[in-house]
């Protein structure tokens, strides 16, 4: 998987290939490791290189991740060429940016949200994504149950306004 990511004024060319559950040799311009990663609880998950173990997070809000890795943050932005990130559609739905399974419902229908509160966990490629609130707002519904497998463009969370 080959995607560009624009981090300040420079643009990385990244290429993931599974190696195996939960393994993974990854490229960044022209430095390649392999690296293995361990799901944690709250979407956090745990890297092990040749360098050593690290604890990563990483926030989705549109084409833009909010990483930290240890103590370092960074902002990095997908370019136009890479893959298909996180869709919100105009009634405020979520869709599904690839085929998976829901792994975690963590709102249900009534939830006043706030932007980057997570709604779901999806599995997909041998990683779990959590899918969060992308405003502030009430959960309308939640479009698949725990265990579901769901296609991409599948409706995962309906948002509507706060107050509404």
């Amino acid at each position: 998987m080959k995607s560009d990511w624009r981090d300040g004024t420079r643009t990385r060319a990244v290429e993931l290939t599974a190696l195996g559950p939960g393994r993974w040799r990854a490229r960044v311009d022209t430095a390649e490791f392999d690296v293995a990663v361990d799901t944690l609880e709250d979407g956090r998950m745990r890297l092990t290189t040749d360098a050593g173990e690290m604890i990563a997070e990483v926030t989705a809000a549109g084409a833009r991740r909010f990483v930290r890795l240890g103590s370092f943050d960074f902002v990095l932005e997908r370019e136009a060429s890479g893959r298909k990130s996180l869709r919100v559609a105009a009634g405020g739905s979520l869709e599904a940016p690839m085929p998976g399974v829901l792994t975690r419902v963590l709102a249900q229908p009534g939830d006043v949200v706030i932007k980057g509160q997570p709604l779901v966990a999806l599995e997909a490629m041998k990683m779990e994504h959590l899918i969060r609130a992308p405003r502030d707002g009430k959960v309308k519904r939640i479009g698949a149950k725990a265990g579901e497998m769901v296609q991409a463009g599948a409706v995962l969370a309906e948002l509507e306004p706060e107050g509404a």
